[in-house]
């Protein structure tokens, strides 16, 4: 993610893109997907007095089936990140039922400035990644309506459109406004291949066995100002 960023900043966008840190993974991972944006509104209704059978009703057929109803489910593919504005209300975008169901359709991640509910078994499952500002409690009903879909909404400080990238990690997220998105990719592709070249040297002078993050993905031309393995062993050798 931060390659991302990185990318970014070399097509002069360096005050965009950056989700507030204080939107969190809910475990470390990592998930890219095209934006599919919807909000929540925060509700002006009160819930009327009844019996804990007339609220099943109420709840059910009411507020599900009319208040909160949606068809989000049919604007999600394989190529989905879905964006949740709950108007910063501490209500969840996702609960453990409908992120099983968007995750089955495809979503690669849900990105939110409102909460996460039913944590422990998306914990244990781990179905869908999930970026949120908190961890919450509440059910939908009695606090939030549905407000729509396909709309700007915006998430720690950014902006996010419809088909906008989302890339997330466990240092955050980003967001890449989609018309730059090719131009961003670039210059991100080719730091993130700069480093490579320079953490292989590194983890052999520390002892760490190479991975992943060492070995090249991308055949692109060297980088103009990248150190060779010479360079970078002449630099940690002048220290003894």
């Amino acid at each position: 993610m931060t390659d991302v960023r990185d990318g970014l900043d070399w097509v002069g966008l360096h005050h965009t893109g950056t989700v507030s840190p204080e939107i969190r993974p809910l475990w470390r991972t990592k998930a890219a997907g095209f934006a599919t944006t919807c909000r929540h509104v925060p509700t002006q209704q009160t819930v009327p007095t009844m019996s804990p059978q007339d609220y099943t009703k109420w709840a059910y057929e009411y507020w599900y089936g009319k208040v909160f109803a949606n068809d989000l489910a049919d604007q999600i593919d394989e190529h989905t990140f879905l964006v949740v504005d709950t108007c910063d209300t501490a209500t969840p975008a996702v609960g453990s039922a409908d992120s099983m169901m968007y995750a089955a359709l495809g979503a690669r991640g849900c990105l939110t400035n409102g909460g996460a509910r039913d944590t422990d078994e998306t914990l244990a499952s781990k179905h869908l990644p999930v970026w949120s500002r908190w961890i919450v409690q509440p059910m939908y009903q009695g606090r939030v309506e549905w407000g729509g879909h396909g709309m700007t909404v915006e998430i720690g400080g950014q902006p996010v459109r419809p088909d906008d990238l989302v890339v997330a990690d466990g240092d955050g997220a980003v967001v890449v406004p989609v018309a730059y998105v090719d131009d961003v990719l670039t210059y991100a592709i080719q730091e993130s291949e700069k480093d490579k070249a320079a953490r292989a040297v590194l983890f052999d002078r520390l002892g760490i066995e190479r991975d992943d993050s060492v070995r090249p993905v991308f055949d692109v031309a060297p980088h103009p100002y990248a150190k060779s393995a010479e360079e970078i062993t002449a630099i940690l050798d002048r220290r003894r």
